[in-house]
C-alpha cells in the first residue's frame, strides 16, 4: 500500500499505513517543527464501528481528536487484506473483506489510518468512550495502533482481521489507561433505532463468530504498548534535552559573537577618531606653528627695514653736515 503525505501541521493524515504513521509523528514531535500542535492533540472520543449496509460487515474504530488550536478532527483506524483493489466509485473501503470471503489464505495486512469528516452516520457504534477526563493524546492513539500491528501483520480472515485489529487495538489502550468502556450499545447511530440479532454481532459475521477477545493476549500487547511509550517519551526528552543544550549554546556563542565584533567596532572607532583628533591637532599646530613663525618672520624683516632706514637716514645726516 502506497502511503499518502501526512498532513503534517496536525499529525492527522489524509490516509497512511500504521506502519509510517506513528514514525513520522515521533519524527516531527522530535524535530520540534510541528511537536506543539502534534503533542497537545488530545483524544476526546473513541467509538468502535461495525458497517450496516455490506457483506463484510467490517469493524474499525474511529477516534475523535482536539487539536491545540481548537480545530476538531475524526481519524479512522482499520484493517484490511493487502491485495484488495476497488473496483467501484461506490464501493466503501471496508468491501475489501468481502471480497476476500472465499479465501483462508492468510496474507499481508493492510493497516491504515485517515482523515474523515466526521462519526459514520450509516453505521452501527459497538462500543463507545468518553476520553475527556483522560490524558490520551494523538500520539498514544498512533503507539496503540503500531504495537498492534508489530504483533502481528498478518490478515488471517477467521483470527487476524478487522475484528481482531479493531478490538485488539481498543482494548490495549482500555489496559493501559483504565478507562470505562460503553458496552452497553445497541443502537443506530442516526435514527437510534433499536437493533439485535446475532448477525450483527462485535467480531462475527452474519451470526458466525470471527473474534472473541482474549485477555492474555491483550495484557502482552499492552506490555509492549507500555515500553514502546516509555521509549518515546525517553527519546523526545532526550531530543528536548539536546535542542535546549543546542539553543543554549547559540545563545552563549551569540552573545560571545556580540562581544567580540562591539570590542572590535570600539576598536576600530577608537582608531577613526584617534585619526580625527590627530588630524584636527596637527591641523592646528600647524596653524599655531604657522602663524607664530610668521610673526617672527614679519617682525625680522620689519627690523631689517628700520636698520636700513636707519642707515639712510644716518647717511643723509653725515651728507648734511659735510656741506
Amino acid at each position: 500500500m502506497a502511503d499518502h503525505k501526512a498532513n503534517l501541521s496536525t499529525g492527522c493524515p489524509d490516509k497512511s499505513g500504521i506502519d509510517s504513521w506513528h514514525p513520522e509523528l515521533c519524527n516531527y514531535i522530535i524535530s520540534a517543527e510541528y511537536a506543539h500542535i502534534i503533542e497537545n492533540s488530545r483524544a476526546l472520543e473513541l467509538r468502535q464501528m461495525k458497517e450496516r449496509d455490506t457483506s463484510a460487515m467490517h469493524e474499525y474504530f474511529i477516534a475523535k481528536i482536539r487539536h491545540a488550536d481548537g480545530c476538531t478532527r475524526y481519524l479512522r483506524i482499520e484493517r484490511f487484506p493487502e491485495d484488495y483493489t476497488p473496483t467501484t466509485s461506490k464501493q466503501h473501503s471496508a468491501s475489501r473483506v468481502s471480497s476476500s470471503m472465499d479465501s483462508l489464505k492468510e496474507r499481508a495486512a493492510s493497516d491504515e489510518v485517515s482523515t474523515v469528516s466526521g462519526w459514520p452516520r450509516q453505521d452501527r457504534v459497538l462500543e463507545k468512550v468518553d476520553l475527556r477526563n483522560t490524558n490520551i493524546t494523538l500520539i498514544d492513539l498512533a503507539i496503540a495502533a503500531w504495537v498492534v500491528r508489530a504483533h502481528n501483520s498478518q490478515y488471517r480472515l477467521l483470527s487476524r482481521q478487522c475484528y481482531w485489529f479493531s478490538d485488539m487495538v481498543l482494548r490495549v489502550l482500555e489496559e493501559a489507561y483504565r478507562f470505562r468502556v460503553d458496552r452497553s450499545l445497541s443502537q443506530d447511530v442516526d435514527v437510534g433505532q433499536a437493533w439485535s440479532g446475532e448477525e450483527y454481532s462485535k467480531g462475527g459475521w452474519a451470526g458466525i463468530p470471527c473474534h472473541k477477545t482474549r485477555q492474555e493476549q491483550v495484557a502482552v500487547i499492552a506490555g509492549k504498548f507500555r515500553k514502546e511509550h516509555d521509549r518515546v517519551c525517553d527519546e523526545i526528552r532526550l531530543a528536548r534535552e539536546r535542542q535546549e543544550a543546542e539553543l543554549k549554546e547559540h545563545e552563549q556563542t551569540g552573545i560571545q559573537k556580540g562581544r567580540e565584533e562591539g570590542r572590535e567596532e570600539g576598536r576600530e572607532e577608537g582608531r577613526e577618531e584617534g585619526r580625527e583628533e590627530g588630524m584636527e591637532a596637527g591641523i592646528q599646530k600647524g596653524r599655531e606653528e604657522g602663524m607664530e613663525a610668521g610673526i617672527q618672520k614679519g617682525m625680522e624683516a620689519g627690523i631689517e627695514e628700520r636698520q636700513k632706514l636707519q642707515a639712510k637716514i644716518d647717511e643723509l645726516e653725515r651728507a648734511i653736515q659735510r656741506k
